[in-house]
């Protein structure tokens, strides 16, 4: 799919190391959160990141936002090594790549209303583009327009997290990185919010990479799956060739594990 097309994300080697203590009196020894990363996430395509916890999603997550630096290897964005541009032009990286987290009760401030929790990266824009692009992000997410007027505890789960992504919708990002954004959500809310990132990616043509531990949720949305196990990415690619002959014995695994339709 991504043949021809320049690469927004290019990762290359890339290895995170941690140093844990097995015990009191023991010497911390190194520990790889991932390992040996290569990946190339081009414009305009879904990716689903899937794998069980502790399989380093997160790990992966935050260095593609530039919230952790790895230990070695190199990450590109746009064909510039993404430690420099944050460095020299993270406004710039922060316009163009916006991550939804997984915890909506704990992304949001609490004190603030949403107006203000949107308009917070936009400072920037006149009143009138403001309003322009809140109006749009919260029609994007179908939450009307009193909202705005509210805090985060006055809204269910399922409305905090449209408002989270939302906020991110209203930079008008390039790519939008979501770490297990309907974890906290009840299953029919899940499907509520996955039938909105469908519609969303219909009409905004963003790049996207969706992370779970569910394939069967991975599946309703990702054009590319990546599987990782233990630290390491051991599938790649189009879905309805990952779904239909996984060529890793773990991918089948997650595959064995979706329940079948009723």
């Amino acid at each position: 799919m991504d043949q021809g097309q320049s690469a927004l994300f290019e990762l290359s080697g890339v290895t995170k190391a941690y140093r844990v203590r097995a015990g009191i009196f023991r010497q911390p020894r190194p520990f790889d959160a991932i390992r040996n990363i290569d990946l190339r996430l081009v414009p305009g395509v879904s990716y689903g990141l899937v794998g069980e916890s502790g399989s380093g999603k997160s790990t992966l997550a935050g260095i593609l936002i530039g919230l952790i630096q790895p230990t070695c290897g190199t990450v590109k964005f746009e064909g510039q090594g993404l430690s420099d541009l944050l460095r020299l032009n993270s406004r710039y990286f922060r316009n163009n790549v916006q991550m939804v987290f997984q915890n909506p009760y704990l992304s949001l401030d609490p004190r603030w209303t949403v107006r203000k929790i949107m308009e917070e990266g936009i400072g920037q824009l006149s009143a009138r583009e403001k309003s322009m692009r809140l109006s749009e992000s919260l029609e994007l997410v179908r939450l009307p327009g009193e909202f705005l007027k509210r805090k985060p505890r006055e809204l269910s789960g399922g409305e905090r997290q449209r408002v989270a992504i939302a906020r991110a919708l209203v930079m008008r990002p390039e790519f939008l990185i979501l770490d297990e954004p309907t974890s906290q959500l009840d299953v029919s809310i899940q499907a509520q919010v996955i039938n909105l990132l469908q519609e969303m990616l219909d009409k905004l043509k963003v790049g996207l990479l969706f992370i779970s531990h569910d394939l069967a949720l991975v599946s309703q949305i990702a054009q590319e799956i990546v599987v990782m196990h233990r630290g390491e990415i051991v599938e790649k690619g189009l879905k309805p060739r990952i779904l239909s002959s996984p060529a890793s014995f773990y991918t089948r695994q997650l595959l064995n594990s979706i329940p079948p339709w009723p």
